[in-house]
């Protein structure tokens, strides 16, 4: 499973694209107006052979994102945001979660007292919600997906979300149908695969099934709602 982490320095980002000849800023005695020595080369588009900096052709392009995957995949890799701070807690209510649980190291606690770091908007500061999830949104997220796993594990038919859906058979695997319902998007065989045998490795090292089962849980909700 692959967190991403994102950080972003636009402003310094924006003085040293933008550094050049002190003396260039002064037009005109001090006039902050655009200069040729005192604006941001802008590159053509990446990707067009044209940029003095990425000499792939189009076609080149293409090919390499046909190699990662579906235009989907490609999209998620290039442009998302973080799930919003609401999203989380009805993602989690749908999955039997009491999102007001106080009780220590609950998932529903982990929640609550997690909303600074999740980024929640500040409407007194005049701070909007977060887009771009930091290192701790994300941590926090996992935190609490983690946690939800051994309630779900422990409280299914609590789940609204996944009414009359077996998450597991009698033998205690994993069903597509059931994977579908944690994730919110059809689950594929790879995705049964990966499941069950992440219960058969948490058995070789000595933890029940059911743990096995928590740890699968957990991971796939975090890795279906955390972007790429």
């Amino acid at each position: 499973m692959k967190l991403g982490i994102i950080s972003t320095f636009a402003l310094g980002a924006l003085l040293v694209g933008c550094a050049g000849d002190p003396n260039d800023l002064l037009l005109g005695g001090n006039s902050l107006a655009a200069g040729e020595g005192n604006t941001q080369h802008h590159f053509a588009q990446m990707g067009s052979g044209e940029n003095g900096e990425y000499n792939n052709s189009a076609d080149e392009v293409k090919a390499q994102d046909q190699q990662i995957g579906s235009p989907v995949v490609v999209a998620r890799l290039h442009g998302c945001t973080k799930i919003p701070y609401a999203s989380l807690g009805n993602v989690l209510s749908s999955r039997g979660i009491n999102v007001m649980n106080t009780q220590q190291m609950s998932a529903g606690q982990l929640y609550k007292t997690g909303a600074a770091a999740l980024g929640v908007a500040s409407y007194a500061g005049r701070v909007p919600e977060m887009l771009v999830p930091s290192t701790a949104a994300l941590s926090k997220q996992f935190d609490i997906m983690l946690a939800a796993a051994r309630e779900i594990q422990m409280n299914k038919p609590a789940m609204s979300g996944c009414t009359n859906v077996q998450i597991t058979d009698a033998q205690g695997n994993f069903t597509k149908d059931g994977l579908s319902c944690l994730m919110g998007k059809p689950a594929t065989q790879a995705h049964v695969t990966v499941a069950n045998d992440t219960i058969t490795q948490a058995q070789a090292q000595g933890l029940s099934q059911a743990e096995g089962q928590q740890i699968a849980i957990g991971a796939l909700l975090s890795a279906a709602h955390t972007c790429e």
